[in-house]
């Protein structure tokens, strides 16, 4: 029985001594096994993955963790496995660093001895492609035919061409409501439908321009409205407002990475005079943002560019049926160029004018009628196109004009010898200004930069 006792005590002395010697052993510090991403190109929808020897503890590592330039985002834990899901798309070509520093400790208590970093850079922005149209008249004969056959109807034969585009631009000629009455004294007065929205929805519209003769039609209620109902669309708009302020404030559009701004302006002279007041936007007041101001306008255009990626101005100028571009659209098209902005588009003329490239800088000074009923007096007006921009960072790469006809408030891409017309009359306008180009073999008009 003693020699059981001396036996019992011998073990529990090795027992206590092993235990003193692991407590007391200096532990395996808490390592990083796996560490992804860790390269250049990264996409920038890409998840941070770290690995440990040991499962770490949430907590302590998100008190020891960090990216510059800085991310929010969430942990997510598989074990020793560990994802930090960025809340949104990281930056286009940006270099990360992520740093995990000394102190993160482990479920099993192992400590990081030593501060971690790695770093990787994400892709390069994709080009962004912008695609132009001109004057989209959603009232009258485009009403009538809306009602005939569906929403669908106007851009049914152009919608694949121009959802190429990441922005897809064109001026709204009249105002979007069911409220309002036609201004008194005014010859021309257009109000399209609520429901005809969906035709800039399936037109893949995106982005409008309100600053023209015609937003304020039906007065101060059918801009209001016109203005919810396109936002509740996600449509961007500029050149018109429920002040000043918002009149001349840029519309953003953030897409693929880039900030694309739209400022627009309209001048007055084809609103009857009495109506002049009335169109301008005030203080307290709604209204268009007019182009008489230069100075007003080059401040705006500085702004939204130091706001966003590219910033395009839009014009409703120029005269009416005329492919002759004045002297006032070129001196404005060129303060626009100066102040900053990076591509210019112009419309009201109701048929094409000439493109011209002033600093590297697109200039289109009509974009001509797009969804437009037909004029019977002036069959030029049938004679469009649409202006496709590819922009590679703020600098515009390419730009081709894609023949159009007007057709039945259904623009269309012609063909044979309508389309060999059509190429000769907007050649002719390019040529006039020195503009050069060539005609690839799908009759694109490409214009050199």
């Amino acid at each position: 029985m003693k020699k059981f006792g001396k036996v019992f005590t011998f073990f529990v002395f090795i027992l206590i001594g092993y235990y003193l010697f692991t407590l007391l052993s200096p532990k395996e510090p808490l390592k990083v096994w796996v560490l992804a991403p860790v390269a250049e190109d990264v996409d920038i929808n890409t998840n941070i993955i770290m690995e440990f020897n040991d499962a770490p503890d949430l907590s302590s590592l998100e008190e020891n963790f960090s990216v510059r330039p800085e991310i929010s985002g969430h942990f997510v834990a598989e074990g020793k496995k560990l994802q930090f899901i960025p809340d949104k798309p990281l930056e286009y070509q940006t270099h990360y660093l992520v740093t995990v520093n000394e102190g993160v400790r482990s479920k099993n208590d192992l400590v990081l001895d030593k501060p971690f970093t790695f770093a990787f850079i994400t892709q390069k922005r994709p080009p962004l492609q912008i695609m132009a149209v001109g004057d989209v008249m959603l009232d009258q004969l485009t009403r009538q035919r809306l009602r005939e056959y569906d929403h669908t109807y106007p851009f049914a034969k152009v919608k694949e061409v121009l959802r190429q585009g990441d922005v897809v631009f064109a001026n709204l000629e009249a105002p979007i409501s069911g409220l309002g009455r036609p201004l008194p004294g005014k010859k021309y007065t257009f109000c399209a439908a609520p429901f005809s929205v969906q035709s800039l929805v399936d037109g893949g519209i995106n982005m409008v321009s309100l600053a023209n003769n015609h937003i304020m039609d039906y007065g101060e209620e059918a801009l209001a409205e016109t203005i919810k109902i396109l936002a509740a669309q996600n449509i961007a708009f500029a050149g018109a407002g429920l002040n000043k302020n918002s009149a001349h404030a840029a519309a953003i559009l953030k897409v693929k990475g880039y900030r694309v701004a739209l400022l627009a302006y309209t001048d007055d002279f084809a609103v009857p005079v009495q109506y002049r007041s009335f169109w301008q936007s005030a203080e307290h007041k709604p209204g268009a943002a007019l182009l008489h101001d230069k100075n007003l306008i080059r401040d705006d255009i500085e702004r939204a560019a130091a706001e966003a990626d590219i910033v395009l101005v839009s014009f409703h100028w120029g005269n009416e049926y005329s492919y002759q571009v004045t002297a006032q659209q070129k001196e404005l098209a060129r303060l626009a160029v100066d102040a900053g902005a990076d591509l210019v588009l112009g419309h009201h003329p109701h048929v094409p004018q000439a493109i011209e490239i002033y600093k590297g800088v697109p200039i289109v000074y009509s974009l001509s009628n797009f969804v437009f009923y037909p004029f019977p007096s002036y069959p030029q007006t049938q004679d469009s196109f649409i202006l496709q921009a590819e922009f590679q960072g703020e600098t515009v790469t390419a730009l081709k004009v894609i023949p159009v006809r007007g057709g039945d408030s259904q623009p269309y891409l012609p063909q044979g010898q309508e389309l060999h017309i059509l190429i000769t009359q907007l050649t002719r306008l390019l040529d006039e200004l020195g503009t050069t180009y060539k005609l690839t073999d799908k009759n694109i008009i490409k214009i050199n930069l």
